[in-house]
């Protein structure tokens, strides 16, 4: 699988390895916006496991550890699904350890994933969405040059809450003339 490099990050294949590092997950503050349960250790594993196996018939999701150069360990990780190859539209999504809140990791990684997106996967369009409350998240994906497309009302069950979320979108010619 392809690697990305940024100024500060080593966007990599996931490795067994990265199990310990990926325990952050574990934290409420993690999976407090996604719709999925509580997290255990055995749930991690089980991601992990589901990462590292190939995808048959033709990689469509593309799942990067997060590697942050100065400590030489996964601090999250970031992916990006084509959802249509017929009409070029894929999505992104990003999860970081809070240890590392703050300092724009989160913005370089999706920014390099956008750019692979739209530049090695010919991609048109790329969305994200975003929990309304999730501030930190929709203020990534403003970061990077995706703008707001609208609200998608209750469209995520989160532990028995109907939750908003924000989809932003990006388009290849919006990016590229954006640097």
């Amino acid at each position: 699988m392809t690697s990305l490099r940024t100024e500060r990050l080593l966007l990599r294949p996931l490795r067994h390895n990265d199990f310990e590092h990926l325990q952050y997950a574990l934290r409420p503050e993690f999976y407090r916006y996604f719709p999925i349960p509580e997290q255990t250790p055995q749930t991690i594993a089980n991601w992990l496991e589901q990462q590292l196996v190939e995808q048959p018939g033709g990689q469509t999701t593309w799942t990067f550890g997060i590697e942050l150069l100065e400590v030489g360990h996964v601090i999250g990780t970031v992916r990006i699904t084509i959802q249509s190859r017929d009409h070029k539209a894929a999505d992104i999504g990003y999860a970081l350890n809070s240890d590392f809140y703050g300092h724009g990791y989160a913005t370089e990684a999706a920014r390099a994933v956008l750019n692979f997106g739209f530049c090695e996967l010919g991609m048109h369009r790329i969305w994200a969405t975003a929990d309304v409350r999730n501030q930190p998240s929709w203020r990534v994906q403003e970061r990077i040059g995706m703008k707001r497309e609208g609200l998608l009302r209750q469209d995520k069950l989160i532990r028995g809450e109907w939750r908003d979320s924000y989809l932003y979108a990006a388009l290849k010619k919006d990016f590229t003339a954006a640097g």
